[in-house]
């Protein structure tokens, strides 16, 4: 295997501090599932709330997912057969590896029936939801609970956003009503998941779908604005402050209402930030950005075969030692994203690609086809 297909090469000069902020809320996510691993003794609960609002780091995806796909697909998916061709290459990107989990986690639901792997969660092997998981379905309700690799929910809120995107890029033409629309489309959320009791930034399997809408169309409507925003002067430092001031407001158990304006400022910050010369260090960490699905999905695996099945089942960790076995699964995450990514993630993409022979038309240069979507 050539060298430079193992390598992870800065793709964009105007995507920097995006690919940054994407691998950081990976890692917040990463967080927030394995510090339930850590043994925290008398402040578990505490620790676990206090970091609640990490979840959000989801939200900011949506955010900036809307963005990324509007600068490369804007203007481009005109006519059916166009449509065609961006779902088509979304799959290509998302389905190889959301597959694989899906076949391993399913593969544990069947030994656990069959009585030889114990799971304090065998909910998730529900044999109900596996059309709606292998169809990306199961953010637009179909289960009811999280099941296989449980943080799918929202690549299949994900790709609800593909289907929309046409009629969502024809709403962010028309800035001042897309705004509008935004705003409204959060009220009626919010006074839904009031009569419900549920907040609509819980949402997951349970409509998750719902929940990525006002967000993604956010992205989308901030492409239109990037140039307005790279005028922001000091965009990367106030970026640093949103993220400072958003990690205080979580550990402060704030609401995570009050949290979602700063999910957007932040996502804002990072378009300011990367339409301004960046600094030599967010180039050199910027390829990073490229693990984010990698990491994303592979981590529950991670969590449930390392830290559970190996750390806590059969080495029996507990305390100082199980918490530093969490910390080095952190650790390894970052290696075993970037192996899935060159050999396998990359090679499914081309031989789906061109076993359909649906390439279209070419990519722009700054994305090509091993880009990050």
């Amino acid at each position: 295997m050539k060298r430079d297909m193992l390598a992870l090469k800065l793709e964009s000069d105007r995507m920097i501090y995006l690919d940054l902020l994407r691998i950081a809320s990976s890692y917040l996510i990463i967080l927030y599932h394995f510090q339930n691993q850590m043994s925290l003794g008398q402040y578990a609960d505490a620790v676990r709330a206090r970091f609640e609002g990490l979840t959000l780091s989801v939200d900011l995806f949506f955010f900036i997912s809307g963005f990324v796909i509007s600068s490369v697909y804007s203007g481009r998916v005109s006519s059916a057969g166009d449509f065609g061709q961006f779902m088509w290459k979304r799959a290509a990107r998302i389905l190889p590896l959301h597959w694989a989990t899906f076949a391993v986690f399913a593969a544990f639901g069947i030994l656990n029936a069959m009585g030889h792997l114990p799971s304090n969660h065998p909910e998730i092997y529900d044999p109900r939801c596996v059309a709606p998981n292998l169809l990306l379905l199961h953010a637009f309700g179909p289960c009811s609970s999280l099941t296989f690799n449980y943080v799918s929910w929202s690549i299949s809120a994900e790709m609800g956003m593909y289907l929309l995107f046409p009629v969502l890029a024809a709403i962010a033409a028309r800035r001042s009503l897309s705004l509008l629309i935004v705003a409204a489309t959060i009220v009626l959320l919010t006074v839904v998941s009031n009569q419900s009791g549920w907040s609509w930034l819980e949402w997951s399997f349970d409509l998750g779908v719902l929940r990525a809408l006002p967000t993604f169309l956010l992205g989308v409507i901030s492409f239109r604005y990037r140039t307005l925003l790279g005028r922001i002067p000091w965009a990367s430092g106030w970026l640093l402050v949103a993220l400072l001031v958003f990690l205080a407001g979580c550990l402060l158990q704030c609401p995570k209402l009050l949290l979602l304006p700063l999910v957007y400022a932040i996502g804002a910050l990072g378009i300011a930030a990367s339409e301004q010369p960046a600094s030599r260090t967010a180039r050199r960490l910027a390829p990073l950005g490229q693990l984010t699905y990698s990491l994303y999905m592979l981590h529950p695996l991670v969590q449930t075969v390392l830290l559970t099945g190996v750390g806590a089942t059969f080495l029996k960790l507990q305390g100082v030692t199980m918490t530093l076995f969490v910390v080095a699964g952190m650790v390894l995450m970052l290696p075993v994203a970037w192996l899935s990514l060159v050999l396998f993630e990359r090679p499914a993409r081309r031989w789906l690609t061109q076993w359909l022979g649906k390439r279209g038309r070419a990519e722009p240069a700054m994305f090509t086809p091993d880009s990050r979507w």
